[in-house]
């Protein structure tokens, strides 16, 4: 820069810049905010960009850009948390919605952990409290600015006391409002450092979550009583699944409605039909368990199901003495009819795919010959459907189907033989009937059939039952069904309705589990995210009122304070000398320490060293700037 664009004289190889200098401001483009004559290196170019920065970064500067980006910054973290909380609150019935009361879930992020949140909220309460520690600095200096620019001055030795540094035991030589405020500000650091570990909760949520199919396990059909090989001894889902039970594996029914009571499953009468779902397990000891103890809902499942659609046989039918091919039952219950008889049970397989029942009234004397009228004959032709099977998930596990648990998607056109060649196109040129040679398998099923039906308690209902059911289960045992859960773009009978929303979740994918899920959300309580709002608002407010004051004249940098010590503005008297060994307390009438009372901006607050008339420092005044230049 040319010696007529500024002024400048050189004194002891030191440069000085006078921001008065008319060609100096010709090329500045904003006011310079420096001391009437600021010194600096000659190779000093950092000092030399500090005489252009604009008001407003100096202003910042001078207040302390990064304790204004931490009280912002950490206010506004605990904004974004409270209100990420607030926000995930659902009503009644509302997918996100959380239990216990004064919960919430996190709008955004709630699959993450909760350490991962306690991190966030600590890393805000720690921005803060840096960010508050200067704010009180900042408020403290410029009280003690406006009580220097009175008449009367500061007190310099409750000003000393009131240092955090002062030996003193709370402070009540210094000036106990603002010492106050100081321990306040430590007892609500510490409490926050401590509490807000315990707003982060992991709250019970109502969700719809997808699940992989390979967490839910298919197990294989058996004709046997029980199941061989599992963790715990259970019946097969034929043998206990009975129509009215609401804890089934495997069957649903679909019963006649009896007039009395409305709505109740007819006894009297066979069900219209039988479906078919997979028996699912979802419990493992070989792999990490995917429902925890608290998880209660439904698992929903797309599946090729297996339909039994009864009908009932037209015209006048008969028994005699000779069965024929008829499997025959007698029963040892007498509630069959009105009023009270045994009765003779029979079935068989008349086609592929087609079953028959029909019962009718035991003779009262048994002879060689005899024929009696059938009392009822049924039909059940099976047919492959998908749709959509709902499981509860209760105890880890989602063994159990409730009475509503299909929703069909879709039924197969075809005959019998052809469903399953489309459900199972790997068997190739290999027939169906090939596969599934039923009566082969009656003999493995019968004995246990045959209990089942002989049961004192055997009523009409569930004695139909178990013969379709036994029918159903020889099918699946031939693993017509090797994988329940289709894949999304298998469509083996065309394509499937879309379930309305009273029905199930559209656009959802298969499997998937609504329900209330624990220890797979976080949230916060609802009472700590108010807290947290308000927080990060006031913290916020003080950032901006801490611009709105702007750099107090006076600071508590030790370095203003040498150079005061050297002037008029300082008055200290001989008790100073009662500091020296830096653990005695400031004594009263120490002195009093009286700044100019210019206002104007932050450059007329600022203290500024003199200048001599001919332009150069005394010797005094530049041993002083030489000691607040570090030089």
């Amino acid at each position: 820069m040319s010696a007529s664009m500024m002024s400048v004289f050189k004194r002891c190889h030191d440069v000085y810049f006078f921001p008065g200098s008319p060609a100096l401001q010709a090329i500045v483009q904003y006011p310079v905010f420096v001391h009437d004559c600021f010194r600096v290196s000659g190779n000093d170019d950092y000092t030399v960009m500090a005489l252009i920065q604009p008001p407003q970064v100096r202003r910042l500067q001078m207040l302390g850009t990064l304790s204004l980006l931490a009280i912002v910054i950490g206010g506004s973290v605990l904004i974004f948390v409270g209100a990420n909380a607030l926000s995930g609150r659902k009503e009644k019935d509302e997918l996100g919605r959380a239990r216990p009361p004064g919960q919430a879930r996190f709008s955004v992020g709630h699959e993450w952990s909760i350490q991962t949140w306690i991190a966030i909220v600590g890393v805000a309460f720690a921005l803060l409290s840096y960010g508050f520690t200067e704010a009180y600095v900042h408020l403290f200096d410029t009280w003690a600015s406006r009580q220097a620019q009175h008449s009367n001055g500061l007190d310099y030795a409750r000003y000393l006391n009131s240092q955090p540094r002062a030996p003193v035991v709370y402070g009540l030589r210094g000036f106990p409002s603002f010492i106050t405020l100081r321990y306040f500000l430590l007892i609500m650091s510490i409490i926050a450092s401590v509490g807000y570990k315990f707003a982060i909760v992991s709250p019970d949520a109502w969700i719809k979550e997808n699940f992989h199919p390979r967490l839910i396990e298919f197990i294989k059909s058996e004709l046997s009583a029980v199941k061989n090989g599992s963790i715990v001894s259970e019946p097969e889902p034929w043998i206990n699944d009975f129509p009215l039970h609401d804890i089934n594996r495997a069957f649903i029914h679909f019963n006649q409605v009896a007039q009395e009571p409305r709505y109740a499953a007819n006894m009297s009468l066979p069900p219209n039909g039988l479906a078919m779902v997979g028996h699912a397990n979802c419990f493992s000891t070989s792999r990490a368990d995917q429902f925890y103890p608290g998880d209660v809902g439904t698992l929903h499942t797309r599946e090729v199901i297996l339909v039994a659609n009864g009908s009932v046989g037209k015209g006048d039918f008969y028994m005699t003495e000779d069965p024929g091919d008829w499997h025959r039952m007698e029963t040892t219950s007498t509630n069959w009819f009105d009023p009270p008889r045994r009765a003779l049970v029979e079935y068989r397989l008349a086609e592929f795919g087609s079953l028959q029942i029909q019962w009718a009234k035991k003779p009262n004397k048994s002879s060689e010959s005899w024929r009696i009228p059938v009392e009822h004959r049924s039909l059940y032709k099976m047919e492959l459907a998908t749709a959509e099977v709902r499981r509860y998930v209760r105890d880890q596990n989602c063994r159990f189907l409730p009475q509503a648990a299909l929703s069909f998607l879709s039924f197969s056109n075809d005959t019998f033989e052809k469903s399953i060649a489309a459900v199972m196109p790997s068997w190739g040129n290999i027939t169906a009937t090939e596969r599934f040679n039923i009566s082969d398998l009656m003999p493995q099923y019968g004995v246990w059939l045959d209990a089942l039906v002989k049961s004192p308690d055997t009523t009409l209902l569930s004695g139909v039952s178990a013969i379709i059911r036994a029918v159903m289960v020889s099918i699946k045992t031939t693993k017509l069904l090797d994988s329940e859960n289709l894949k999304a773009d298998f469509l083996p009978f065309g394509e499937e309705r879309v379930l309305a929303p009273a029905e199930s979740f559209r656009d959802a994918k298969y499997p998937f589990y609504v329900g209330w899920r624990e220890n797979k959300n976080t949230g916060c309580h609802i009472g700590a995210a108010i807290v947290f709002i308000i927080l990060g608002c006031f913290s916020i407010m003080v950032g901006i009122y801490r611009i709105w004051l702007g750099p107090p004249a006076l600071t508590s940098w030790m370095g203003q304070h040498v150079f005061l010590a050297g002037t008029e503005k300082m008055a200290l008297s001989n008790k100073v000398t009662g500091l020296a060994s830096g653990y005695t307390v400031a004594e009263s009438d120490l002195g009093k320490l009286r700044l100019s009372t210019r206002k104007g901006g932050e450059e007329d607050a600022m203290l500024k060293p003199s200048v001599s008339s001919d332009g150069q420092q005394s010797d005094s005044e530049e041993t002083k700037n030489k000691g607040r230049t570090g030089q």
